[in-house]
């Protein structure tokens, strides 16, 4: 194979390691930079498995494979080299997992992000971690194109929301150019779909069929953008799209990296990618072409928990967990109609220089992420209910209120 620099180093550091006694590697390599192709080189000559997360990437893999729901439902189709491809999803079915591969003498695991929102550490699944490559040797070499973010002047702190609306800030940043908007909720795409010529909606779980049409008609031109909600569509390459627009808050450093990656691979006259920063999470993230340090240690982060919502009766007026229906009497709740919250925030491009009231804002929030006692009596200062709290810090710090605060917070 005629592969890149960084691929072929790759190959090298994975055969070095399984000749030193790893049974189990996580490949780090960015969205795309050709983690299938390195794969294929470091296993030619061995009967290699693929291993995808659903039954639509399972025609997109270059060889032998199986899904996910397949291997952990009992079908082990004997190989040398199992390949798992999104292998950072395998960590949400670690004891599962941890079993199956007892039953495969190598496995191969490939991952642009190798971190996971709920924290769980790569490292119950992987014993050998692999960085293939940095976004800077990429750039460098060509093999994405830089990026440019446009985004928020500022975040309002402990809200929720976008600078601007959606269909304004296409209209303005990327009318006529292909591309992704990734949106919270289906409403709001579909919506966003009717106002944006050439748009089409793809979200979790919608029909197979309806998706797999929907992301034929834009990779093949008929459709210039793709209004996705709850799916990172890991698997399109379409190197000509070259806008990705955040639609909806992104409280994880995966998901951010995965989507934007979406749209930096180069194409004949594409010199960079567009990114539409409307919930300002560049401003938590850094860059999405910044070198990042991996590990298989998962992340510090917790889910939030301890006293359940409630909800209240309109009808009878028991209370109860939150739910849709009414254990007593079945009375129904209302679907609330789908609504952002929509600042009105001027956009600028990242990298102009900051203000020192942004250089001071960035330098506290640095400050109370090292110190959690400061930042529970900064919330207790603002008189907010902890559900509140809960959501303003994971947008404010990037990740959950600690467990600890539901009980200090009333």
């Amino acid at each position: 194979m005629n592969l890149r620099p960084y691929q072929r180093r790759a190959v090298e550091d994975i055969h070095r390691a399984w000749a030193t006694g790893a049974r189990r590697i996580c490949l780090a390599m960015q969205t795309g930079s050709g983690k299938s192709i390195t794969a294929t080189a470091a296993t030619e000559g061995a009967d290699a498995l693929w291993l995808v997360p659903s039954t639509a990437l399972r025609e997109q893999a270059p060889g032998r494979a199986v899904t996910v729901q397949s291997l952990l439902g009992g079908n082990r189709p004997a190989c040398d080299v199992l390949i798992a491809d999104e292998c950072h999803h395998l960590a949400g079915e670690a004891e599962k997992w941890k079993a199956v591969i007892q039953d495969y003498p190598r496995v191969l695991g490939l991952s642009a992000t190798p971190i996971r929102h709920d924290g769980a550490p790569l490292g119950e699944s992987f014993d050998h971690l692999i960085v293939g490559a940095h976004y800077s040797e990429l750039l460098a070499g060509g093999y994405l194109v830089p990026a440019r973010v446009v985004r928020p002047v500022d975040v309002p702190d402990g809200e929720s929301g976008l600078a601007q609306h959606p269909v304004d800030a296409w209209t303005k940043y990327a009318e006529g150019r292909r591309g992704f908007a990734f949106f919270g909720r289906v409403e709001l795409a579909k919506r966003f779909a009717t106002e944006i010529p050439r748009c089409g909606v793809i979200y979790g779980d919608q029909d197979e069929g309806d998706r797999a049409r929907t992301m034929a008609a834009f990779r093949a031109g008929a459709l210039d953008v793709l209004a996705s909600v709850q799916t990172i569509v890991e698997g399109l390459d379409v190197p000509s799209a070259e806008v990705c627009m955040l639609a909806s808050g992104v409280t994880h450093e995966g998901a951010y990296l995965q989507k934007v990656g979406r749209v930096l691979r180069p194409s004949p006259g594409k010199t960079e990618a567009l990114v539409i920063d409307l919930p300002g999470a560049s401003w938590r993230f850094g860059m999405p072409t910044d070198d990042r340090e991996y590990s298989l240690e998962g992340a510090a982060m917790c889910r939030a928990a301890g006293a359940p919502a409630l909800s209240q009766c309109l009808s009878c007026g028991a209370v109860y967990e939150s739910a849709v229906v009414c254990p007593r009497c079945g009375w129904e709740r209302p679907p609330k109609p789908p609504r952002v919250r929509i600042w009105g925030t001027p956009m600028e491009e990242a990298g102009a220089e900051l203000t020192p009231a942004q250089r001071g804002k960035l330098a506290w929030r640095e400050r109370m992420l090292g110190d959690a006692d400061a930042r529970l009596a900064w919330f207790r200062a603002k008189g907010w209910p902890p559900k509140r709290v809960a959501g303003a810090h994971q947008g404010m710090f990037g990740c959950a209120m600690p467990k600890s605060w539901w009980g200090r917070l009333r």
